[in-house]
């Protein structure tokens, strides 16, 4: 695995945070408040991020394995995969800075989407009532998921893509911890002008580091003896090894 990408993940997720709490800052004051009403807010918190944070891998896990199975189709399409994910960073970054909201129509793309979850039953008691919650609350349409989802999706890779989201989703976890346990101050904070504008240059300098950056793997990709084994990463070609 690549740690500078997940350390860009990482980074992504933590400074798209202001973006996070215009979107979901009133999901998290309402969690909050029912938390608290049942003096579980502690624990609930713990729930809540797990929940969402392993919602973010499965989505990562699903979107690396569809990359591996296009480059494994056509490997010529890496670049296409990394010029995608780096243009949705660049694009994120200006989002978050209020230059341009182009991402609002992917957005809204992604709320028809999101309908059907929105009607599935979720428990109201117990510690798998938060857990529940936070993974339905990691499915909620999301510019800046997307495009992590897109670096995910570029890295070939299942478990790449899983670790990616996974980075991703522990750097958003600090500002909507806080701003469920204490909205107002934490979201007051991070809508600055000042803030959004050095974090939505941040995410557009790791989008350009991602059209400039070789992912993980990619040598082998492209090389004309491509095989499933390569596709997989290192555990395919240990595998490799083992039947030779």
């Amino acid at each position: 695995m690549d740690s500078l990408g997940l350390f860009a993940a990482f980074t992504v997720g933590l400074l798209g945070s202001s973006h996070c709490l215009a979107m979901c800052g009133g999901i998290g004051a309402a969690l909050g408040v029912r938390s608290s009403a049942q003096g579980t807010l502690t624990a609930d918190l713990a729930l809540y991020a797990l929940g969402r944070v392993s919602a973010y891998a499965l989505l990562g896990l699903i979107a690396g394995s569809l990359g591996a199975g296009l480059l494994l189709a056509a490997p010529k399409l890496l670049f296409s995969l990394r010029l995608l994910s780096g243009g949705l960073l660049v694009a994120m970054g200006l989002y978050v800075m209020g230059l341009w909201q182009g991402l609002r129509r992917l957005e809204r793309v992604g709320a028809r989407l999101f309908t059907w979850a929105r009607k599935v039953p979720l428990p109201q008691q117990g510690p798998l009532a938060p857990l529940l919650m936070g993974g339905l609350w990691g499915l909620l349409p999301c510019g800046l998921v997307y495009s992590a989802l897109a670096l995910a999706l570029s890295s070939g890779n299942g478990l790449q893509g899983a670790l990616l989201m996974a980075a991703f989703g522990l750097g958003t976890v600090p500002a909507v911890t806080l701003a469920t346990w204490a909205s107002a101050p934490v979201a007051q904070l991070l809508r600055q002008p000042r803030v959004r504008w050095v974090a939505g240059a941040a995410i557009m300098l790791f989008g350009f580091w991602t059209l400039s950056h070789p992912g993980p793997g990619d040598a082998a990709r492209l090389a004309p003896n491509l095989s499933f084994s390569s596709a997989l990463g290192p555990l395919g070609r240990d595998c490799h090894d083992c039947v030779a």
